[in-house]
């Protein structure tokens, strides 16, 4: 058996090199101990490869054209595989966004929460969400390039990328039996579908601050995003026993 000094063992880990079971247990001793943690297969999977912090998320923005829209609230929730403790974080646009943009003639309202998405993505060491690789990924990133804020866009290597969406149309190929959207996934693979449905004339009057019902339709927006992220946590529970290890780069 391949003896490791502790931290050799945490220098294998940093650098998602390949750990043992059992050097898994001596990494982990503590939480593992404190918690009365019985780790099973799929977890020492991840672990043993360094990937402990999963973070899912979805966006909802005005306009699939990030030269035309924004995004208007972002949802994640932070999953340790280790102790599978999950936390839900999120940011929305606010009047102030919304109104100095107002002042300075700029439509540029999601400046402030694309940094706070972009600090959460990159705490991550798998990032996973429902088209994301198509969408998401993509809007948020041309977001930070047209509001000057090129910093906040990811390095390659900063996280892993798993698409559900793309795990979805791989491994199971519903497009004949409903399609590949998080909504026939959450159906097929989670075992439910909670999801809202997207009412357009909501989503528009995120333009104008001062529209009577922009409170209120912020929070259908909001709890319309959470939702999603649930459900494709469930989804990709089930489906992360199906892929490799690690996923593909940002």
């Amino acid at each position: 058996m391949r003896e490791l000094e502790y931290d050799q063992i945490v220098e294998f880990y940093n650098n998602h090199k390949k750990l043992h079971k059992h050097e898994i247990d001596e990494l982990f001793a503590v939480e593992i101990k404190k918690g009365k943690l019985k780790l099973s297969d799929e977890q020492y999977r991840w672990l043993c490869k360094g990937y402990r912090n999963f973070t899912v998320f979805d966006i909802e923005s005005i306009n699939f054209d990030a030269r035309m829209g924004f995004i208007i609230c972002w949802y994640a929730i932070r999953w340790d595989i280790l102790t599978d403790k999950k936390v839900v974080i999120h940011d929305e646009l606010e009047p102030s966004d919304m109104k100095s943009n107002y002042k300075k003639k700029s439509f540029d309202f999601d400046s402030r929460i694309l940094g706070t998405l972009s600090d959460e993505l990159q705490r991550a060491d798998v990032v996973v969400g429902h088209y994301i690789s198509k969408f998401d990924l993509p809007y948020f990133t041309q977001r930070c390039h047209l509001t000057k804020q090129d910093e906040l866009v990811p390095d390659y290597m900063d996280f892993r990328i798993l698409d559900t969406w793309r795990i979805t149309k791989m491994k199971y190929n519903m497009y004949n039996s409903g399609g590949n959207s998080l909504r026939n996934a959450g159906k097929v693979i989670g075992g439910y579908d909670n999801k809202t449905s997207v009412d357009l004339q909501i989503w528009k009057t995120i333009y104008y601050n001062e529209h009577p019902e922009w409170n209120k339709n912020m929070k259908y927006i909001g709890e319309h995003c959470e939702i999603d992220v649930w459900q494709n946590l469930e989804v990709f529970r089930k489906e992360m026993r199906r892929v490799n290890v690690g996923g593909s780069s940002v």
